[in-house]
């Protein structure tokens, strides 16, 4: 039997109710350009029995104004809930119209609203409501509680309200009491400013900050609000005196309610009816039963602020569905960003890490909370049609299904005709068309085409593209791969500095939409990654903003994470298809990191601010440094550079990783093809990785007890969409406050690891002409050990004394400089043996006929005198060196000793009488004793 399927594409207005749609041919829509009186407004509304109307009732339906309960003064009290109205944009999916069994013809049509809940029909509602109670006082509750633009009148609606409802009404108002006033209710009495004049500074206006503050005019027992709003001030935790950051910081207070609505329980052939937020909510799906746990935290303005000319509170509401991400910046500052908000929104609290931790305890009850079946879709504007209609033909396409195959060719030809895209002919509407299941090469070739020729559409295509994956089967998700694919590098267009910031801002968000689906995803793992972050990689111009996201997404996990991991493991896919750049940027990165720990310097590099960000870079280093990923000929100076400073640093796992960091690029050395290394580079690489692989470096490593270092490093890897929110478990892996595996770096270790490494570079840098390796390592240890540093400067003096080639009297004597420092404080003594220690590596590399060889002498001597028991050996090595290579040059040739040093120290005879006096000694008269 043939089957014709009729594809038809309708743009129509429809009113919400709810979950339900009632589709709206309207005639109504001329009256909003008529002026009327109240008597004929209402008598145009008898006329066309508009009562009777099932668009009617179905307003009536959504509670937005409703009369209950009586004020203390006697009078009836009226309930505006101004969420409740929509102006909103949705779509509705294809629908199978008819279906003629005889002759196998099936029709689907393709729906799609476009419109608000009827305003007319709204105030025709409020008329008749108030009509029995108007003649008499009356007073009016107006809650504000999360109102947005999306409940807003337009212009020329808001004015129609002045002059339609019946004057008696404004006249017999005893009082309007507004609830929970926010930000967005202030910006819009200031546009609409002229039209609400006659409000400003009304004294019926009482605005309502708090539930207690409303029972001073209604008792509780007659007060109808809606239990969503009333709610939010049950089981809060509340933060004072935190300040939000903008053009105007402002002091807030931050509340965090949790709270489980109305519980709607669903059967497999029973539909049933509940109330949530006054409305009634009808529903049908098959064996679900959860409870529907709203969450919410609220942010209040600590100072009033004016609005209609009334001194106001404000108090802003965004429910547990809306936040999108919450990300600590440093212990007094934390980042908020709500779906459909501009940006991020900043705070500064003494205690943000409470505070994150109970947003994200909101964000995961709510998620615990929703149904597993169940999917929510976004509101679709009508821009976004032709983007969610092309995602759809082209899911479908690749159906089981042989009709619906052939409706979703036609509906992407009538797509195609109606929206003018440019697809080149290649698409003909017919009916009886077979086209077989295996068509994935058919699929990629037109998204090709579209990509290319249609790249406005980027955008939404791509998130209606990442919002079918999620509910799509396997086989599906695979083909939703190869379509998207090609319009992942448009994404640039959207980038560039002259674009609207909004732009920027939605590619920021399908970026981080793409790597909730890579966490989330776990059976499309492999696949994501080499489609979409391969992809991705092959566009340099974007390589820094999804660095950015992974980083964001990283610290916002914590270390050790899986969150880590994964982004760790993304960044290789990422690599993949541009080594080179991925490469510079990550380590590029992490140097600036490691330069910031100079601004704010502790006393160990665990305890900084910066670590958790040094950490987290340090694994995406150990992700990128097999195969070369981490391009080792453009980047080995920075490398050593790096891992002197992180060997032996934090957590058993992370020395791990140090380890493995150093093993991975001396094998990538002996792999990489350019530059080519001769044979004995070559045997003294692959010996180097022997060596690195002895006990006796798993000790300066400080991994001296673990079996394999490789092993302990991936100890943390774990990989689960259920723990994208935790954690805690891998974050010790990771942390480096755990002191029960701690192996702390002497500077006699780390001189022999930077020999080691030294030793690397110094016999690879013969095979390449002009090679400044060298050169650059030195220049970056010098600029760290001439800066006060507690956690880094000691062992930058150790590298610095160890790679160093050349050096000058000015550098020596900054050196001094330092070392005078550090004994006058006299509070670090790994500061004064780095400083002893690289004095003497670098002396024999001064000129002969300097002053300082013989000044030295007398800075051992001194560093002797101390008493001090870790400085002996420094001190004794210095003094040893000092004397080699005085002798070496032969300065006792002519004279003694003494007559050499003694003629040295009169100058500074004044400064070592105090040293001498407290050691008992006068060389004076004791010298050759």
């Amino acid at each position: 039997m043939e089957t014709t399927v009729k594809v038809t594409c309708e743009t129509t207005p429809y009113l919400i109710v709810n979950d339900d749609l009632v589709l709206l041919f309207s005639s109504y829509a001329r009256w909003s350009s008529i002026d009327m009186s109240s008597t004929n407004f209402e008598e145009i509304m008898v006329k066309h029995n508009m009562h009777e109307k099932e668009e009617f009732k179905s307003i009536k339906t959504l509670n937005i104004f409703y009369q209950a309960g009586t004020s203390k003064a006697g009078h009836p009290v009226f309930y505006y809930i101004a969420r409740r109205y929509n102006f909103i944009y949705s779509i509705i999916a294809p629908v199978v119209l008819s279906q003629t069994a005889e002759d196998g013809e099936i029709e689907v049509r393709i729906l799609v609203g476009i419109g608000e809940t009827n305003g007319d029909l709204l105030i025709y509602h409020v008329i008749l409501t108030l009509k029995p109670f108007c003649h008499a006082p009356f007073e009016l509750v107006v809650d504000f509680t999360h109102t947005c633009s999306d409940n807003r009148f337009r212009t020329e609606f808001l004015q129609k309200w002045f002059y339609v409802l019946p004057e008696v009404a404004y006249d017999n108002i005893h009082a309007s009491y507004i609830y929970n006033c926010n930000g967005w209710v202030r910006e819009y009495t200031k546009f609409h400013d002229r039209i609400l004049a006659p409000l400003r500074g009304n004294r019926k206006l009482i605005f309502i900050e708090a539930p207690t503050r409303l029972n001073d005019f209604i008792d509780p027992d007659q007060q109808k609000l809606p239990g969503a709003t009333l709610s939010l001030d049950e089981d809060l935790k509340v933060f004072n005196n935190a300040l939000k950051l903008s053009h105007k910081d402002t002091k807030v207070a931050i509340k965090g309610t949790t709270y489980v609505a109305t519980v709607v329980r669903y059967d497999r052939r029973r539909t049933e009816v509940g109330t949530r937020d006054g409305a009634q909510v009808r529903a049908t799906t098959e064996g679900v039963r959860r409870r529907v746990g709203p969450t919410a935290i609220q942010i209040t303005s600590a100072e009033k602020t004016k609005v209609l000319s009334h001194s106001v509170l404000l108090n802003d509401v965004y429910y547990a569905s809306e936040i999108e991400e919450v990300c600590l910046v440093d212990d007094n500052q934390f980042t908020l960003t709500i779906a459909n908000e501009s940006g991020p929104l900043s705070f500064i609290h003494n205690d943000c890490d409470s505070i994150v931790q109970a947003i994200i305890h909101i964000r995961n009850r709510w998620e615990l909370s929703q149904p597993d079946t169940v999917t929510v879709h976004q509101k679709i504007r009508p821009k976004d049609v032709p983007g969610t209609l092309l995602n759809m033909a082209l899911l479908n396409l690749g159906s089981s299904d042989p009709n619906l195959r052939t409706a979703a060719y036609n509906q992407l030809c009538a797509l195609t005709a109606t929206f003018d895209l440019k697809i080149e002919g290649q698409l003909l509407e017919t009916s009886g068309l077979c086209i077989p299941s295996n068509n994935t090469i058919f699929i990629k070739s037109v998204s090709e085409k579209l990509a290319t020729n249609e790249p406005h559409l980027t955008l939404e295509f791509l998130e209606e593209c990442i919002q079918g994956f999620r509910v799509s089967s396997i086989e599906l998700k695979h083909l939703c791969l190869e379509y998207m694919t090609p319009w992942l590098a448009n994404l640039v267009r959207f980038c560039k500095p002259s674009d609207e910031s909004k732009r920027q801002l939605k590619v920021a968000q399908i970026l981080e939409q793409l790597i909730i689906l890579t966490i989330e995803e776990v059976e499309m793992y492999p696949s994501i990654q080499a489609k979409i972050w391969g992809s991705i990689g092959q566009v340099p111009e974007l390589i820094d903003m999804v660095l950015d996201s992974f980083i964001h997404r990283s610290v916002t996990g914590g270390i050790g994470s899986p969150m880590v991991e994964i982004m760790a493991d993304t960044a290789v896919a990422l690599a993949s298809a541009n080594v080179q750049l991925v490469a510079k940027k990550v380590i590029g990165r992490l140097c600036r990191v490691v330069d910031k720990t100079c601004v704010s310097p502790c006393p160990m590099l665990e305890q900084h601010m910066m670590w958790d960000d040094i950490a987290i870079l340090a694994r995406y280093l150990l992700m990128l440094s097999f195969n070369n990923c981490l391009d080792v000929a453009r980047h080995l100076p920075y490398l050593f550079h790096v891992v002197t400073f992180l060997v032996c640093s934090g957590s058993l796992s992370m020395r791990a990783s140090t380890h493995g960091l150093v093993i991975n690029v001396i094998h990538s050395l002996c792999t990489c093809t350019k530059p080519s290394f001769s044979e004995e580079t070559q045997r003294v690489l692959r010996l180097s990785l022997d060596e690195f692989s002895l006990p006796k470096f798993y000790l300066l490593f400080g991994i001296s007890k673990v079996k394999s270092a490789a092993v302990t490093a991936f100890r943390s890897s774990y990989r689960h969409a259920s723990e994208r929110w935790f954690g805690n478990e891998q974050q010790r892996s990771f942390s480096g406050n755990s002191q029960t595996d701690r192996e702390q770096l002497s500077l006699n270790s780390l001189e022999v690891v930077t020999d080691a490494l030294l030793e690397i570079m110094e016999a690879c840098m013969r095979d390449i002409p002009e090679c400044d390796w060298l050169q650059t390592w030195t220049s970056l240890a010098k600029s760290f050990a001439y800066c006060f540093n507690p956690a880094l400067q000691p062992r930058a003096l150790i590298v610095f004394g160890c790679i160093c080639k050349s050096i000058t009297d000015q550098d020596i004597k900054q050196l001094l400089r330092i070392l005078v420092k550090a004994l006058e404080s006299f509070n670090d003594t790994v500061l004064l043996e780095a400083l002893v220690v690289c004095l003497t590596r670098l002396q024999p590399l001064l000129r002969p006929e300097s002053p300082i060889h013989r000044a030295l002498f007398w800075v051992a001597i001194s560093v002797l005198q101390l008493d001090e028991l870790s400085l002996y050996a420094s001190g004794l090595a210095l003094l040893e060196q000092n004397l080699h290579t005085l002798d070496s040059q032969g300065t006792f040739e002519e004279k003694t000793l003494e007559q050499v040093m003694m003629a040295t120290r009169e100058p500074l005879e004044w400064h070592f009488k105090q040293l001498d006096h407290a050691v008992g000694l006068s060389f004076k008269c004791e010298y050759s004793s």
